[in-house]
């Protein structure tokens, strides 16, 4: 996540706060994947910036993203999305959004999930790909209380133990330090209710749903597989914040990973799997509603949302 050419901070600094704007129409959209309907449940909008992202000149990110009509400070207006469907009979979120953590501009998860009929109740797993505020604080509420009462909250082992270490958390410093107290915020009411579990990489946390390997990010930054009956989802959590530039250029990185080159190896690792196995991706970060399919040529590859269609079930 990089920094705006004047003096605005950049998220490695704060975790940048996002403006408020204009309201857009309820922000939920349903894609078929194969058997399933995917509800992506729009949690709002957050900057990334140019500044913050290594491994290629300014030149060329400014390149990358004017190629994508997108400003030379990078996308400050990127997407926070959430996955909600049916597996194994139960009700499955992935990722919570940022609850009230980063400002006006994010945090609006529990109001489209009531546009698109569903109340938290009703929610009975919730899968983290990872413990950063814009994909975690939305577990709790203002009050400190969990904003899915029925849900069993499942999170990496290897990311849990990280974000939750309090010899970890007392040498961090920064922006580190602040999403380790998020982070155990988060998951307070769930681990003093017996509704936090963890798993390892190549588990099925909730029937139907693989748990995949994509660390680097964070520790135990995960995807999830979603078999759907003849198709594959891979919801993808924050492989790329800037699709524009790390399509084409996946050795980019952000500010924002914990190990730049872990997370520049799963992102190229990711890739050469879809292309293998042509899965769908649904992405954190991608533009809502995003999901859609990677398509590869002269050694690069390029995003293709899904098109928005009728669906034969809510």
């Amino acid at each position: 996540m990089g920094r705006h050419a004047t003096a605005e901070p950049s998220n490695t600094e704060t975790m940048s706060t996002t403006a408020t704007t204009s309201a857009q129409a309820p922000g939920f959209a349903r894609t078929s994947v194969g058997a399933i309907t995917v509800t992506t449940v729009y949690d709002g909008a957050l900057p990334i910036f140019a500044a913050d992202m290594h491994g290629e000149s300014p030149e060329r990110i400014t390149v990358l993203l004017a190629d994508g009509f997108l400003p030379p400070e990078g996308d400050l207006m990127t997407a926070v999305n959430t996955f909600l469907f049916r597996s194994g009979g139960r009700t499955v979120l992935v990722d919570a959004g940022a609850g009230t953590s980063l400002g006006p501009g994010t945090g609006h998860l529990l109001d489209n999930l009531r546009a698109a009929g569903l109340v938290p109740e009703q929610v009975d797993d919730v899968l983290i790909t990872h413990l950063h505020p814009d994909h975690a604080f939305g577990l709790v509420t203002a009050d400190g209380d969990a904003a899915f009462p029925s849900a069993t909250v499942h999170v990496a082992a290897l990311e849990a133990r990280h974000w939750l270490d309090d010899a970890v958390a007392a040498s961090a410093e920064g922006v580190q330090a602040q999403i380790h107290r998020w982070a155990a915020q988060a998951l307070a009411p769930y681990r003093a209710g017996g509704r936090l579990s963890t798993f390892a990489f190549g588990e099925q946390p909730v029937e139907g749903m693989t748990a995949v390997d994509l660390h680097g990010h964070t520790p135990g930054h995960s995807g999830y597989l979603l078999d759907a009956e003849g198709e594959h989802l891979l919801l993808w959590g924050d492989t790329m914040h800037n699709h524009t530039v790390q399509m084409r250029a996946p050795h980019v990185a952000t500010a924002i990973d914990s190990d730049r080159p872990g997370a520049r190896a799963a992102r190229k690792r990711v890739l050469e799997e879809i292309r293998t196995r042509a899965w769908m991706v649904g992405g954190a970060h991608l533009p809502f509603p995003g999901i859609g399919r990677i398509g590869f040529r002269d050694g690069e590859a390029r995003w293709v949302p899904a098109p928005y269609r009728p669906v034969e079930s809510a």
